[in-house]
């Protein structure tokens, strides 16, 4: 019984590390250290459940063979997911530039601002509650880009 208890909290060190780790992943160094990190906890994990021989004179083979294995594969897998969100990320970029509104002539249109009026609200008392006056700012015409 105490052998499988203490899988169960190897198992939860291991996600618990994995969380922390996961906190601000932002360079491709990051991404993949963290993806090592991962695969080797999990390799080191699958290596020590996967069968030890007579008397577990294979266990510790197995927990190196399954950390290493583990961690190249997290490698690769992180660096890779690094890639593909870099690549959205640019192509969001260079969507989100074509889409700006294109120069004429060499100048850029300017935006007209917005007609706003203003009028004073007398204060008043509705049910059991007070209303102190106040402006209340309305916008007959919004902004719009001059031609």
């Amino acid at each position: 019984m105490n052998k499988f208890k203490n899988k169960y909290l190897l198992i939860a060190f291991i996600y618990l590390g994995a969380l922390l780790l996961a906190s601000g992943c932002a360079t491709q160094g990051k991404s993949a250290g963290l993806g090592a990190a991962i695969g080797a906890g999990t390799g080191a994990l699958i290596g020590h459940i996967a069968d030890p021989g007579k008397n577990g004179e294979y266990r510790t083979r197995n927990v190196i063979l399954g950390t290493a294995v583990g961690a190249m594969a997290g490698t690769i897998v992180g660096d890779l997911s690094y890639k593909e969100l870099d690549s959205q990320k640019r192509e969001a970029f260079l969507k989100g530039k074509a889409s700006a509104p294109q120069a004429r002539d060499g100048a850029m249109p300017t935006l007209k601002n917005p007609k706003v009026e203003s009028r004073w609200v007398e204060g008043r008392i509705s049910g059991n509650k007070y209303i102190e006056g106040h402006y209340e700012y309305i916008i007959s015409e919004p902004a719009r880009w001059e031609e």
